[in-house]
């Protein structure tokens, strides 16, 4: 008889009362358990790592950072102690107005170091400041004097040993003499600068056996962590007392020149890896849910998103320090790979160079072709220049057209062969965008047989020395000579004596006449001159050049259409030329000085000419046809100076509406020559002149010869010393008042004698 059971009908059960194929579920439990297990412990491995990672980045980062700013406190104060002015005012006497201006005022405004000290011969104080103010000397109290009694004995070492090696006036050659700290002071911790008065590099300013010593505090606060490029990783960069471990924060001890842990860099730490864990937890409680389908696929998009990580890491170092036009090494990591070469010079007594290249005519491409060709030929450049080193060799592109390349185990030998393979590289053309670019190449070189010489200093002599090259025509290769910086010196005096000239109101203008084919004066040139009061006449095209390349073209223009305007205000029946250069009509407010001159003087513009170079046309920026609109709309005549010299176009001529163009002096002076070429192309320009409707005026007329094949070719106004050498306002103003005609025999005599006096310059 058989036993009825309560079970459904198809559900059948097993012997000991589980339902069929429960034991299957086992397998496929462990195993999920298991793949959990793995993904579980893969996740940790991972946001293990990513944090590892992370915290050590920071406390590099933080390092870094706090190195960076010692550093760069030491340079602010050294750079004020270590200067002429410094010893004056501080080793021979003390001037406590000096101090508190040139050395408290401007260390606090310009680099916030709040407190400076100065410390006599025998270390004691005799001077602070806080704030850029002068304070009393119970400024100067522990624990900020005994963190400065740590350093001195070492600063003083230092110095005897100076002594003792004759090194007192140094040389560009000789080390820093400065010493850091740190102290906590009042809740706050202070960044010490230790640093020895001395004469500038090169100068030998007589001092005594023990000098002053400047000493600066700037607190670390929060404003100065803020530069510690931790924004991205941290929010709570903070300065603590408490060098002591805790718990969730990272703390660098902050030690002072005797090792002692005075302060602490507290944050705490971003997790990367944690947050990205957390992102991910929805997604991982679905992983749970499904198991081995999804859990497989999280693990792939996990790694594949740490790869990216990895890659964006490596990507962005990449970019921080390499050129993103030529892929060289930048300005950064070519002087981290300097450092790194001096550090080995160092050790193993090798000697290596430092390459300064800048291209000749670079800015030409620019403005003929475009900055797309021009960033063509850079990268053709850095091709070329790849291709000529040694793998030991670094080429680095500092930016713009400027390279630097670092040539280490070599000597002079080596390093002119180089550049001698560079310049003769650089005479094949390059294909810039499509197109055939013939440039040149400068170059300076600078030997370090010194380890110990700055980096800085290192590219200082390599681009003094590619700056003579330039001055000596270009496309050579010279190397840094002790000379150089007294030549340098000299042009700083000089642009020092221009900006004086110009308060001064030292500089003086001549005329020079311009005469019709009868003789009759129809206009004048207005010409600068400078009677440097030790140096005597200095060439126009001397401090005209300086003034353009140190900022005050602007101030010497204004200052010239000012002077011309005063003299010829009351001039009447002939026209006055002015020269005006391409960098005063790229100025925006080159016009509202002219206006303001004109209503000032009460000029007819319609007396007065404005002479433009060729370069002028090359530019063609905004700027420059705006102010050359307004002038011809004011009245003003245009004239085109040393025409067909440089790159002007028909279209030039036109779209600036030029009225007359000047026969460059170079062209006369061919007519002398017999040269049938010459006279034909000064036939062409006066030819193309008068198709233009333009006046033509031929400049540089020297003889009687020139005047008569210029009159044949149909130019009939003429300017040279044939007629009258430059004279001042006055003559001109007695000859046109006489109405005086200049006949070529005494013009010759006198532009003779003029030439003689002036070497022939404008």
């Amino acid at each position: 008889m058989t036993t009825a059971s309560a079970i459904a009908p198809g559900a059948k059960r097993e012997p000991d009362g589980r339902r069929p194929g429960a034991g299957a579920y086992r397998p496929v439990m462990v195993l999920a358990a298991a793949v959990l297990a793995v993904l579980s412990l893969a996740m940790g491995v991972l946001v293990s790592q990513f944090d590892a990672v992370s915290r050590q980045a920071q406390i590099q980062t933080a390092q870094q950072g706090y190195r960076n700013r010692l550093a760069e406190y030491a340079a602010y104060v050294e750079s004020r102690a270590e200067c002429d002015e410094a010893v004056r005012h501080l080793a021979w006497r003390l001037d406590r107005g000096w101090a508190e201006r040139e050395l408290a005022h401007y260390l606090f405004v310009r680099h916030g170091i709040e407190q400076v000290f100065v410390l006599d011969a025998r270390d004691r104080p005799v001077f602070a400041a806080e704030r850029g103010v002068g304070a009393s000397l119970g400024l100067y109290r522990q624990p900020l004097a005994d963190a400065v009694a740590d350093v001195l004995p070492r600063l003083r070492a230092e110095e005897a040993a100076m002594l003792r090696a004759g090194l007192r006036a140094g040389g560009s050659a000789r080390a820093p003499m400065q010493m850091g700290n740190i102290v906590m002071m009042d809740g706050r911790l202070l960044i010490l600068s230790v640093a020895l008065v001395r004469p500038d590099p090169g100068h030998a300013l007589p001092m005594e056996a023990r000098a002053p010593v400047v000493v600066g505090a700037a607190p670390l606060d929060a404003g100065v962590l803020a530069r510690f490029d931790m924004r991205r990783q941290v929010q709570d960069l903070a300065v603590s007392d408490d060098s002591g471990e805790r718990s969730g924060q990272v703390v660098l001890p902050l030690r002072d020149a005797r090792g002692r842990a005075v302060a602490a860099l507290v944050w705490t730490p971003r997790r990367p890896g944690s947050e990205l864990f957390a992102a991910l937890e929805g997604p991982l409680v679905a992983m749970v849910v499904i198991l081995l389908l999804l859990g497989w696929s999280m693990v792939r998009q996990t790694a594949r998103y740490a790869r990216g990580l990895i890659l964006s890491e490596a990507r962005a170092r990449h970019l921080a320090q390499h050129d993103a036009l030529t892929g060289l090494p930048n300005r950064a990591l070519m002087l981290e790979r300097l450092g790194q070469l001096r550090a080995l010079a160092a050790r193993q007594s090798l000697d290596m160079a430092v390459l300064c290249l800048d291209l000749d005519r670079f800015k030409e491409v620019n403005d003929t072709l475009g900055h797309p060709a021009g960033d063509a030929l850079i990268r053709a450049v850095a091709k070329r220049l790849a291709g000529l080193l040694r793998e030991s060799d670094t080429v680095a592109r500092l930016g713009g057209d400027e390279f630097v390349i670092l040539q280490p185990h070599t000597q002079a030998a080596g390093a002119a062969h180089l550049a001698e393979r560079i310049i003769h590289a650089f005479a094949r053309p390059f294909d810039s965008d499509g197109h055939r670019v013939e440039i040149g190449c400068s170059i300076g070189i600078t030997l370090i047989s010194d380890p110990k010489i700055p980096a800085t200093e290192v590219l200082r002599q390599a681009d003094l020395a590619l700056y003579c090259s330039k001055e000596k025509g270009r496309n050579r290769a010279t190397f840094f000579e002790t000379e150089m910086d007294a030549a340098l010196r000299m042009r700083h005096q000089l642009e020092i004596d221009l900006r004086e000239a110009l308060a001064e109101d030292l500089l003086h203008m001549v005329y020079q006449p311009q005469v019709d084919e009868a003789g009759r004066i129809v206009g004048a040139e207005a010409l600068v001159r400078w009677n440097h009061p030790q140096k005597g006449m200095i060439a126009p095209t001397i401090f005209v050049q300086l003034a353009e390349e140190c900022g005050l073209i602007a101030q010497l223009g204004d200052y010239i259409v000012r002077r011309v305007f005063a003299d010829t205000c009351e001039w009447r029946g002939i026209t006055i030329a002015i020269n005006v250069s391409a960098l005063q009509l790229r100025a925006p407010g080159f016009m509202a000085s002219v206006a303001r001159l004109m209503a000032q003087y009460a000029i007819d513009p319609s007396c007065y000419e404005f002479e433009i170079t060729e370069t002028v046309l090359l530019g063609d920026d905004a700027a420059t046809r705006d102010n050359i609109a307004v002038l011809k709309q004011e009245g003003f005549t245009i004239a085109l100076d040393d025409f067909g010299t440089g790159y002007s176009s028909l279209s030039s001529l036109q779209r600036f509406a030029v009225d007359r163009i000047k026969i460059d002096r170079s062209f006369v002076r061919n007519l002398d020559q017999d040269d049938a070429e010459a006279v034909r192309l000064v036939a062409a320009v006066i030819g193309l002149g008068h198709a233009l409707d333009l006046d033509v005026i031929a400049e540089g007329v020297e003889t009687i010869s020139q005047r008569d094949q210029l009159v044949a070719s149909g130019c009939l106004r003429f300017q040279g010393f044939l007629y009258a050498r430059p004279l001042p306002p006055e003559e001109v103003v007695a000859m046109v008042a006489e109405g005086r005609r200049l006949g070529p025999m005494a013009g010759a005599a006198a532009g003779l004698c003029a030439v003689r006096a002036s070497g022939g310059a404008r």
